[in-house]
């Protein structure tokens, strides 16, 4: 009797571990999100270059999304050199995938400030869009709406709360697949791009 109590005791600890992982790292990479019907909203924002891109504009094909900023003193330091890392896998495998970098902070992050953000990380901007050009509360919006996430500012700091995930989007615009931004393997999202435009 003991033994099964200790057992099953255990299981619960190794379950409620497992859980606390996955809410600290957001979900465990490659989780397909396929059937929460989670569709971009329709935007028209600027890039690092003064260009107007919108949701229309990347219809018809796969493209990566994240949320970063550029005075983020933690996650985004190593989630845009991940993105980067994604980049360079994409063009090895001649993978034309557009990689698209919403700012939480678009009050201090103008287009100039995006490029040089950018250029930091080695950004290929003939594929990579660093946007723009929007209130607070519209990147608050298309967070929750668009991405089932949350942005806010932190209360205690400087930071902005924000999602460390990477999210595939269908060419319909929906999202159908996220990763975990922080994970420095970034070839296995690479694969399934691969896959899913094969």
């Amino acid at each position: 009797m003991i033994k099964k109590t200790t057992v099953a005791f255990g299981a619960l600890l190794l379950f409620c571990s497992g859980c606390a992982w996955l809410y600290e790292t957001g979900a465990e990479n490659g989780t397909d999100l396929s059937e929460s019907a989670l569709y971009v909203s329709d935007f028209s924002f600027t890039n690092q270059d003064e260009e107007t891109v919108t949701n229309e504009d990347l219809e018809g094909d796969y493209w990566v999304a994240s949320m970063v900023f550029s005075r983020c003193p933690t996650v985004c330091n190593v989630m845009t050199p991940n993105m980067s890392s994604l980049q360079a896998d994409l063009e090895d495998e001649n993978l034309d995938t557009t990689l698209v970098s919403f700012t939480v902070d678009p009050d201090f992050d103008d287009p100039e400030t995006l490029r040089s953000y950018g250029e930091n990380y080695n950004a290929d901007f003939a594929g990579w869009h660093f946007l723009t050009g929007y209130e607070q509360e519209d990147i608050e919006a298309i967070a929750q709406n668009t991405f089932a996430s949350v942005v806010e500012k932190d209360p205690e700091g400087n930071d902005i709360i924000h999602s460390t995930q990477f999210y595939l989007v269908d060419p319909h615009g929906q999202v159908i697949r996220q990763y975990d931004g922080m994970d420095t393997d970034t070839e296995p999202i690479a694969e399934d791009i691969q896959a899913v435009q094969g």
